[in-house]
């Protein structure tokens, strides 16, 4: 059949039109409602968890933006995940302890996304009759590698299910599991909040990430100051007090086992040197420097333990002096990874214990 000119450019534009539409479309990266849900934690905290769908053929970094009606305020945060493999979910469980009224609502969430080409698909979760939901409502298993290449700071969520399928909680494992080996399996367990262990009906959704990095702040004399944080305990009751240039936190680790928290803070001096405090007493902490010009200070959290944290080191007045020559222990800062240097005292610490 023949077309004139205009018929064929009105065709070829609603063609062009079309595959562009279909590639937006196919674009399947979402939260379902079903895997979305907000509850307070046993400490009161208002507490979100949910997983992102990662329908497509390749691995992608989502964002996620949350926000809550809380009374006659919005509170929205944005958060990146760690990677959705393909066809994968990766499920979140964030904190907000901003959240101040007793009936929040929360409101449907979206999500942007980057691909990428990291993918820990090699590693799987080994379902068999070593995977067990415990009377405490916990859960236990084994992870292995069944690529070629060893893996590091693998970390395993799961969404935990109450009764009529519906989600309560999301879990992230305790271990640190700091190097896997092609062929190597690690056990692994994940707990629900306390306050719903004697809820738990099933996991599901085992997925592998990393750690996920959460950005918070602190007013620093009237102004933001912004640093993040990895761990598997949470934090709270921020405070940075500008005349002792300290800032001061409250952890809460409610997890049968010792924990590490990793804080990541802008440099401001190349010879910055940091100290951590545990409800008034120091504590062991490791300082490194990443490749981003960012300190990395990282301790331990003993099992199921409420602290207050006090973090000294901190410039005078903000100031950003970087000088040279610093002392030959912040060569650490080669090491970007200062959790897994705690995940060895960690392991250490236990041995010992075990032999005694």
């Amino acid at each position: 059949m023949w077309l004139n000119p205009i018929t064929k450019a009105n065709f070829f534009a609603l063609l062009i039109l079309s595959l562009i539409t279909f590639q937006f479309a196919s674009a399947q990266v979402w939260i379902p409602e079903s895997e979305f849900a907000g509850y307070f934690d046993y400490n009161g905290i208002y507490t979100v968890v949910g997983a992102v769908k990662n329908s497509e053929e390749y691995a992608v970094v989502p964002t996620v933006e949350i926000k809550i009606q809380d009374g006659d305020r919005i509170v929205s945060e944005s958060y990146t995940l760690p990677t959705a493999n393909p066809s994968k979910d990766i499920p979140f469980k964030i904190k907000f302890a901003q959240v101040s009224s007793e009936n929040p609502l929360l409101e449907k969430p979206s999500v942007t996304f980057v691909t990428t080409t990291k993918d820990r698909g090699g590693i799987e979760v080994v379902y068999d009759k070593t995977l067990v939901k415990h009377s405490d409502g916990h859960t236990s298993g084994f992870i292995i590698n069944n690529g070629v290449l060893p893996a590091y700071g693998v970390k395993v969520y799961a969404l935990i299910h109450g009764e009529g399928n519906k989600l309560i909680d999301v879990g992230k494992s305790v271990e640190i599991i700091e190097k896997l080996e092609p062929g190597e399996k690690k056990e692994f367990s994940i707990y629900p909040d306390p306050s719903l262990a004697s809820q738990v009906s099933y996991y599901s959704c085992f997925a592998i990430g990393d750690d996920m990095v959460i950005p918070m702040f602190v007013m620093r004399e009237g102004e933001k100051f912004e640093f993040r944080y990895e761990s598997s305990a949470y934090f709270d009751n921020l405070k940075f007090d500008d005349e002792k240039n300290t800032l001061v936190l409250f952890a809460r680790n409610p997890w049968p086992t010792a924990v590490y928290a990793n804080f990541e803070f802008p440099i401001e001096r190349e010879a910055q040197k940091f100290s951590v405090h545990m409800d008034g007493k120091q504590v062991n902490a490791i300082q490194s420097r990443d490749d981003y010009n960012n300190w990395h200070v990282a301790f331990n959290l003993e099992p199921q333990t409420s602290s207050q944290i006090l973090i000294s080191g901190f410039e005078n007045n903000g100031e950003t002096n970087l000088q040279t020559g610093f002392e030959s222990y912040y060569l650490l800062g080669i090491i970007p990874a200062a959790a897994i240097i705690v995940g060895i005292f960690i392991q250490k610490k236990k041995k010992r214990h075990n032999v005694n």
